[in-house]
């Protein structure tokens, strides 16, 4: 019994002790010839394009572009716009007639339901956070769809409220609640 406890443990010592620093050396890197890769017009290479539309969260979620929804807003087209950051940052500026409905991916999907279902079904209904991939609106969306909101009239504002400020379009201020900020 002990020989083979010994072996054993000769064995497990051997397999842990360092190679010889020759074997360790780092090697040097076989030389290549590298091009730069391709940019197309808007000076972003395909690579990178392609790259960013893989790492792309909830690919199934259908975007529209800030100048689309920018568009609709001043031709008032009959959407529902619904910002998924805390009542804070949706106290601080907003898109203009946008709703407060915090995502929190912490608390169960059924607490929002009963707010979720106040959405009206027959509308376009647009949602944004403020994540460059629609990290918090696009799990929002699938929520809707669980619910029975049809795929082609909920959709997430590509590069949310990040892209809209990029893009130097309006933010209003107005409180989440208007009627507590008058008993202020």
């Amino acid at each position: 019994m002990k020989f083979r406890f010994l072996a054993g443990s000769l064995l497990a010592v051997a397999m842990l002790a360092p190679l010889p620093a020759a074997s360790r050396a780092p090697q040097p890197a076989p030389q290549q010839k590298t091009t730069p890769p391709a940019k197309n017009a808007g000076g972003q290479s395909s690579a990178a394009k392609s790259a960013a539309k893989e790492e792309q969260p909830y690919p199934q979620v259908l975007r529209i572009t800030a100048e689309e929804v920018k568009r609709m807003i001043e031709q008032k087209a009959d959407i529902v716009l619904v910002d998924t950051r805390d009542s804070l940052s949706y106290d601080d500026g907003h898109l203009q007639g946008a709703i407060n409905i915090y995502y929190d991916p912490t608390v169960d999907p059924s607490e929002r339901e009963m707010t979720l279902v106040a959405l009206p079904m027959n509308k376009l209904v647009v949602l944004y956070c403020e994540c460059n991939n629609e990290e918090d609106s696009a799990p929002m969306i699938l929520e809707l769809w669980k619910l029975g909101y049809d795929h082609d009239k909920v959709k997430a504002l590509r590069g949310g409220s990040i892209r809209w400020r990029e893009l130097g379009y309006p933010f209003i201020s107005t409180p989440t609640n208007p009627a507590a900020e008058k008993t202020k």
